[in-house]
């Protein structure tokens, strides 16, 4: 059986500031969210970013991309409107600590500009949040190697040059694993499964294959990294399945990233219990807003929404950093 992810683990990753922390040491994030179709994912991801204790949230909009259809706000103005805390900034700022790319956006829409801009933050060195419209990306760069530039030495080894955790839901896990050169899904798998032993055998496969951090999105989510560390999270509040949620996850987990951006830079398997840790988060949030304290994934309590997830992400911070407070 993979462990599980307990309360007492994520509390060692949840670090509250001290009288010596500003803005800047508590984490910047860069976040190229949301789509001229989906500026709500945007909104989601950046506030529970700033719900989960980010020191500086940086809104990056998708460049080129067409007129927001149906009367919509662009990305950034809908961002503006809910979290005015946040600075705008250029497409790669490196002033970021970390970066969440993809979420609400289509990579079947995107500029070539736009593309160009995210294969130069997966070539670089802020750890990176791969969510959604952004996950084709990783398998076609190799590590260590520039984007665009095919590498002799390492045809065996492809993936994010930089450190990155990937958050697939099933469907997208097995587009990832199909574009990967891993070999065929066994017949076994299913994307909505909930044959534990075989998602984080299959999550394990793909993290190593890749190079990156993969956090298998499900009803029990599985948490891999590269070198071999696996865990699970849940299983989770059945509320939890509604859209947006998945935004609200990314966010989350890209201000913990951001917070320990120095430690995963240098030790890129951290992202295992960064990422575990997010999902734990996530979920208590999540059970908070429904007034679900079962552990059963039956689903007691009340229908929730992304927005609700979010805005509980304080209170679950709090569960789980100060579980004397309870």
């Amino acid at each position: 059986m993979i462990d599980r992810w307990a309360d007492a683990d994520a509390a060692a990753l949840l670090r509250s500031p001290g009288p010596s922390d500003d803005k800047y040491r508590r984490g910047v994030l860069g976040m190229r969210t949301g789509g001229a179709q989906y500026p709500g994912a945007a909104v989601l991801g950046v506030s529970a970013a700033w719900r989960a204790g980010a020191g500086m949230v940086r809104y990056a909009p998708p460049i080129d991309e067409a007129s927001a259809p149906w009367g919509l706000p662009s990305p950034a103005a809908a961002v503006l409107a809910a979290q005015p805390e946040t600075v705008f900034g250029a497409p790669t700022d490196r002033s970021c600590d970390a970066w969440v790319i993809g979420s609400g956006t289509d990579a079947h829409t995107r500029s070539a500009a736009e593309d160009e801009e995210l294969r130069s933050l997966l070539g670089g060195d802020a750890p990176l949040v791969v969510d959604a419209g952004a996950l084709d990306l990783v398998p076609g760069v190799e590590p260590g190697v520039k984007p665009g530039l095919v590498s002799d030495r390492m045809p065996q080894t492809r993936g994010a040059r930089a450190a990155a955790i990937l958050t697939p839901h099933g469907g997208e896990f097995e587009r990832l694993w199909r574009a990967s050169d891993v070999g065929a899904l066994p017949n076994a798998w299913d994307a909505r499964g909930l044959d534990l032993a075989l998602r984080s055998e299959l999550a394990a496969r793909l993290a190593s294959a890749l190079r990156a951090t993969v956090l298998l999105k499900g009803s029990v989510t599985i948490c891999a990294t590269p070198g071999g560390w696996v865990r699970r999270i849940g299983p989770a509040t059945p509320w939890l399945a509604t859209a947006g949620t998945g935004d609200v996850l990314a966010g989350t987990l890209g201000a913990l990233v951001a917070g320990h951006a120095s430690a995963v830079r240098a030790n890129p398997e951290l992202l295992g219990p960064v990422g575990a840790t997010a999902a734990l988060l996530h979920d208590r949030a999540a059970r908070i807003a429904a007034t679900d304290r079962g552990e059963s994934g039956v689903g007691a309590g009340r229908p929730i929404t992304a927005s609700d997830v979010a805005a509980a992400l304080p209170d679950a911070w709090t569960e789980l950093a100060h579980p004397q407070s309870r």
